[in-house]
């Protein structure tokens, strides 16, 4: 059994405010963790913090939706559609360099699927 290996980190990025610093006033913030096994959401809120993750050989598709003011400060939206019955879509919120991670999470599912031994079949 393999080690799982931390990939990357990153987290929502509003206006560029960077982490909740100890203080009166807490953002709420989404915390991700891509491994080489699977994407890790922890979501810290004023009072409740909620934690998922989505195993990265049922990942299904990835996309990235930019608005334009998004487009200006090189942040989007990562959707991924998985084959988990407990939540298929899953939104990856106001990520920086969005096109750049989501490959990152592309090649690890990728690898993750050929290590899984699971193939698919597509109708064209």
């Amino acid at each position: 059994m393999s080690e799982e290996k931390t990939l990357l980190e990153f987290e929502t990025d509003y206006f560029g405010i960077k982490g909740n610093k100890e203080g009166v006033l807490k953002i709420p913030k989404e915390h991700y963790t891509l491994t080489n096994e699977r994407i890790l959401i922890r979501k810290q809120g004023v009072m409740t913090k909620t934690l998922n993750d989505i195993e990265l050989f049922k990942v299904k598709d990835i996309s990235v939706n930019q608005t334009l003011t998004d487009k200006v400060r090189n942040v989007g939206d990562i959707i991924v559609i998985s084959a988990n019955e407990s939540n298929r879509r899953i939104t990856l919120k106001k990520v920086k360099n969005p096109h750049e991670v989501k490959e990152e999470i592309r090649s690890a599912a990728k690898a993750a699927t050929e290590k899984a031994g699971i193939s698919y079949k597509y109708d064209l």
